[in-house]
């Protein structure tokens, strides 16, 4: 994804330095993008999240109304999630773009900062612009916890793939959280 509006994509196999597609529908700049299968999710400053279906050859759009910061796809695929400059998190059913959540309480009004779900879809988090992290339990949508990170902005957030572990990065600083009955793989205690 690009500041000119477009998505590139490459064949990796190739050594040519040409994209092999260049998706352009986007007015404004590419602010996050994700891959799936068989999908490329994208969210851009125009304020619209967009997912280019390539088995189908389809382009679908939702109209959120404030710029994109960040988009993600739930583990089993049947939704997205949208941060946007307006302080809020959206759920959105992929097929149908109706709206399944609403999370608020964090502050993103001016940096780009991503958001997150955990390992098993049970919650929604997003890094903050007040040195916090938020979560939000998925169904509820109330919020559950608030991690305080440091005293700028987070800006990058991301979960590990299949452990409760999630780390945070502000001002030069990576932190890791994990729970408390934490194991890793192989220990033998």
């Amino acid at each position: 994804g690009s500041i000119d509006s477009t998505v590139r994509c490459w064949d990796c196999r190739s050594r040519r330095p040409d994209p092999v597609q260049v998706l352009d529908e986007a007015k404004d700049g590419i602010s996050s993008v994700k891959l799936s299968a068989y999908e490329i999710l994208s969210g851009s400053v125009d304020g619209r999240v967009r997912r280019y279906d390539l088995r189908a050859g389809q382009l679908y759009s939702d109209y959120i109304g404030s710029p994109i910061t960040s988009v993600c796809f739930t583990k089993d695929g049947q939704c997205v999630l949208v941060a946007s400059l307006d302080s809020t998190l959206r759920l959105l059913d992929k097929d149908t773009g109706e709206l399944l959540g609403e999370y608020t309480g964090h502050r993103s009004t001016t940096y780009r900062l991503d958001c997150v779900l955990s390992e098993q879809d049970t919650h929604v988090g997003c890094a903050s612009e007040d040195g916090h992290v938020y979560f939000w339990d998925l169904v509820e949508g109330s919020l559950v916890l608030s991690l305080p990170v440091g005293t700028g902005v987070v800006q990058s957030l991301a979960f590990h793939p299949s452990l409760p572990c999630v780390l945070a990065a502000t001002q030069g600083q990576v932190t890791l959280w994990r729970e408390e009955t934490f194991q890793p793989e192989g220990d033998p205690d």
